[in-house]
């Protein structure tokens, strides 16, 4: 998935890229109102739509700006790929393959691949991520009070972070909805340029600036959802289990767990959802530093600094309210959906030595705009508020 995250910029930054992102979102709405633009979006719609309903690849573009203290200014490229592996299968789920490339003025390179790949008839599935970044980081330590009681500085916390990571699940169809399939995650964490507290940190001294981790596992999955990438009913249950050997050419010897259950309830009228998502994640052994459980991301508590709160076990719940619009007038296809909409959320999370350690929450709220760029396929943006924090993101797809 497409992520960069900014926390809020104040002052005169702040009008500058809100005003960047109505034009690059709103804009072209607006524009199709106007004579020879209009027609020639409108044209472009209807070679999308012919190509949607007919099975064929479909691709997106999207390019945008973000500012934010860890990456200042940032421009972003990429864009949604679209395909089924069965153009004459009516019934078969899309696959979609979302990309970005994100440069900033302090040096930063973000990039990643996120794929969702649905085999002919539903017999299986694959889903899949890589990343890479290049950026200035801050490491606040291990458990909540470290991230409390530690300043954010370069001095304190700042290092420089370089990170890839290649995870993909294969998912072969058992029936009744249900799947099962292996699991690889292979990724690195380079720290340079680490601060003299982050130096002297325990967990650094004792498992170093260079982590490499290989890991197989196995997926179990019951699915239920009506579409994947953004459910309107149905009900999402994950079992995930990692195993990370040294054999493997790892540097680390351990073991993680996941859980994450997600549900969607249509309320009264078309296109308007109730969802909601428990996630828990335990770790074993010796877990390097960079791999430990974390909540605040674009993908769970948003509105926290990404890292900031990581230890053995993790687990968030959020509720969220969708709303896709209705049309006024029905175009003239006679389809009265808006491509736009919004969300609004609560939540909790903690992360804490085991699981039962939890001796803290950390609060989450937030709302955010929804624009649809392919069917049932939207750009978000969500605007977070964490206990003393804020952030906004963009995004593809929902965050669950």
């Amino acid at each position: 998935m497409i992520d960069f995250l900014y926390r809020t910029p104040s002052g005169s930054q702040n009008y500058i890229v809100v005003c960047l992102f109505f034009i690059l979102l709103i804009g072209p709405s607006i524009l199709k109102g106007q004579s020879r633009i209009g027609q020639w979006l409108q044209r472009l719609d209807s070679i999308r739509n012919e190509r949607l309903e007919s099975g064929k690849p479909v691709f997106t573009p999207f390019i945008s700006p973000s500012y934010a203290p860890e990456t200042e200014l940032m421009l972003t490229a990429g864009g949604l790929y679209s395909f089924k592996t069965n153009p004459r299968d009516s019934a078969l789920e899309r696959s979609s393959l979302p990309f970005s490339l994100g440069i900033s003025t302090n040096g930063s390179i973000i990039g990643s691949l996120r794929s969702n790949i649905y085999g002919p008839g539903s017999s299986w599935r694959s889903n899949g991520e890589i990343w890479f970044r290049d950026m200035p980081d801050h490491y606040w330590g291990v458990g909540y009070q470290n991230a409390v009681d530690r300043e954010q500085s370069d001095s304190i916390t700042g290092y420089h972070r370089t990170f890839w990571r290649v995870r993909q699940a294969v998912s072969f169809h058992l029936g009744k909805q249900f799947f099962t399939g292996p699991l690889i995650d292979f990724n690195q964490t380079v720290a340079t340029d680490i601060s003299p507290v982050m130096e002297k940190d325990p967990t650094i001294q004792q498992q170093g600036t260079d982590n490499r981790n290989m890991g197989l596992g196995i997926v179990l999955a019951y699915d239920s959802r009506d579409f994947g990438e953004n459910a309107y009913r149905g009900m999402f249950l994950n079992f995930t289990l990692l195993h990370y050997e040294k054999i493997l050419g790892a540097d680390n010897r351990y073991t993680s767990l996941e859980i994450d259950y997600r549900g969607y309830l249509p309320l009264g009228r078309e296109r308007r959802t109730l969802a909601w998502q428990v996630r828990a994640r335990d770790t074993f052994a010796e877990v390097p530093w960079p791999e430990l459980t974390m909540v605040g991301s674009p993908f769970d508590l948003r509105g926290y600094y990404w890292g900031r709160f990581r230890d053995q076990f993790g687990v968030f719940g959020l509720a969220e309210y969708r709303h896709m619009f209705q049309r006024k007038h029905p175009n003239e296809d006679g389809n009265r959906q808006s491509a736009h909409g919004f969300v609004c959320w609560i939540g909790a999370g903690t992360v804490a030595p085991g699981v039962g350690k939890i001796s803290y929450w950390l609060p989450n709220a937030g709302i955010g705009y929804r624009l649809e760029i392919q069917p049932r396929m939207n750009l978000r943006l969500d605007f977070g508020i964490g206990k003393g924090s804020s952030s906004f993101y963009v995004n593809f797809a929902e965050a669950f």
